[in-house]
């Protein structure tokens, strides 16, 4: 036996099968050519695969396993009942010659075996009890009834190599095994998951084993179909059919990729709270003296400094901060000092308003108002209330006498003496010229009266000579301290009535009621 033949029970193992019987009246000699013919049908030496008629225009007859038939061997080589492959020359030795499935013919069966038309793999003997010799590739489905040639003609150019796939999905509604074929149900669970694909004209592009390619998609389908669509306009059609049912290995994958997403989802929710927690604290502390310094301000320190540190937006916020509260406290400062000066100005355009510029003394407005509330305030406590008017004697003699600078000295003197020797409740005031007025609250008239002579008898002995050698002052003064009058003008218009009458009792004095 040549090396690296195997043995004859390998090869027994290795041959795929044998003859199937006839059927409906045709025998299958697809690959094997054996039987007679079809009714009407003759087979010659080169017949195709279904072993009938002539072999294709130069093409000589060969075997489903390359065997030649019908032809002379080349020159110098003679074909034998054991050639080899290309169909020449003996046997190798000690192998009987076999056919392409295994069928042993050209040589005697072994002792004790008859070689039948249904014999096992090595080509004898009939097939086990209760089992029907099969050939283990499966055929193609003879043509249907229909006994056309172009039928059968399209049968056999789907089966020849290099045919296109679509050769079988065109073969009508029996496909074979390699065709768009749905696949089986998995017992008694759910049916199995479709996918079928159509144009914009609902024309089958992927059947999914359910529809063929270039058919029609039922109205059922495209009532469930999904479109899809690219820039507004309907390019495709999806339809569906079933669900998907995963397989146990399948499961497993899809198990253990939910374990590991889980755990993953887990893992990164602990990280994130982790870190969570540490850039929460490390953003308190840094936020911290922000808070601080904002309550502080809260408080009225404005000028408030946060400590800087590192260069993210916490130290960005700490800096723009520090430069705002120094531009606030300067601000709040500047507007501390102009509100301070206009207070000022406005303490001193009030201190105008109400005040003699020459004497310094309240002018006749202010002791106008101030008179009626003390007034209103007497009636209303029933307190005592006494007011005042006085003149200089002989003032428009000073001026004609001594100038009117001398008469402005005298003034200022006058009114100096009686501001001096006021209590804080009472209230003095030039009136007009050389007239002055007073107002003492809870004063009866025996006690202002009094006072007033005792301011009386103070301008008379005032050292008026350092003014001019021969000046001499004295003042005459009228008393009223009922508040039964009405009101604080009345009461004014009496004491001026008293001050004349004192006047006419010869100047220097005071008269009351």
């Amino acid at each position: 036996m040549p090396e690296g033949t195997p043995p004859a029970s390998d090869r027994d193992a290795q041959s795929p099968g044998a003859y199937h019987p006839p059927s409906d009246g045709r025998e299958r000699g697809r690959r094997e050519g054996y039987g007679p013919p079809p009714e009407g049908r003759e087979r010659g030496p080169g017949a195709p695969r279904d072993g009938y008629g002539p072999p294709p225009e130069g093409r000589d007859q060969r075997g489903p396993r390359g065997e030649g038939f019908g032809g002379p061997p080349p020159e110098g080589r003679e074909r034998g009942p054991g050639a080899p492959r290309e169909g020449y020359g003996p046997p190798p030795e000690g192998r009987d010659q076999r056919g392409p499935r295994g069928e042993g013919f050209g040589g005697p069966p072994p002792e004790g075996r008859e070689r039948g038309p249904g014999a096992p793999r090595d080509g004898y003997g009939p097939p086990p009890a209760g089992r029907e010799q099969r050939d283990p590739r499966p055929p193609h489905p003879a043509p249907a009834a229909r006994g056309d040639d172009a039928q059968r003609a399209s049968i056999r150019a789907a089966g020849e190599p290099g045919a296109r796939p679509d050769a079988l999905h065109e073969r009508g509604p029996e496909r074979g095994p390699r065709g768009d074929q749905p696949p089986p149900r998995r017992g008694d669970g759910p049916p199995p998951f479709r996918f079928v694909l159509a144009d914009a004209d609902h024309k089958v592009l992927l059947g999914g084993g359910q529809f063929r390619v270039g058919d029609m998609l039922p109205e059922s389908a495209r009532a469930t179909a999904r479109p899809i669509i690219v820039k507004d306009k309907t390019v495709a059609y999806v339809y569906s059919d079933g669900a998907p049912t995963p397989t146990a290995q399948e499961q497993k994958y899809i198990d253990a990729l939910y374990n590991s997403l889980w755990w993953g989802i887990a893992a990164a929710a602990i990280l994130a709270t982790l870190l969570g927690v540490l850039l929460s604290r490390g953003l308190s502390r840094s936020l911290s003296g922000l808070t601080q310094a904002v309550k502080g301000m809260h408080k009225g320190e404005l000028r408030q400094q946060v400590e800087v540190k590192g260069k993210d937006e916490v130290a960005a916020l700490a800096t723009a901060f520090n430069e705002m509260s120094e531009q606030l406290a300067q601000s709040h400062e500047e507007l501390n000092a102009s509100h301070a000066t206009i207070m000022q100005q406005a303490e001193q355009l009030r201190e105008l308003s109400i005040r003699d510029a020459l004497t310094q003394l309240y002018n006749r407005r202010h002791f106008d108002e101030q008179a009626n509330t003390l007034f209103n305030q007497a009636v209303r406590h029933k307190r005592p209330l006494a007011l005042v008017i006085c003149d200089i004697d002989h003032f428009k003699k000073i001026n004609d006498t001594y100038s009117h600078a001398t008469g402005d000295v005298v003034l200022r003197h006058v009114g100096a003496i009686l501001r001096k020797h006021m209590r804080l409740s009472d209230l003095v005031a030039r009136y007009g010229g050389e007239e002055f007025v007073m107002a003492f609250p809870e004063t009866p008239g025996p006690q202002a009266a009094a006072l007033c002579d005792k301011l009386r008898t103070l301008i008379e002995s005032y050292p008026w000579h350092e003014v001019h050698p021969d000046l001499k002052v004295t003042m005459s003064m009228g008393v009223y301290a009922d508040i039964a009058a009405g009101s604080a003008e009345t009461m004014l218009q009496k004491a001026d009535a008293l001050l004349y009458r004192a006047k006419e009792s010869g100047r220097n004095r005071v008269c009351f009621t």
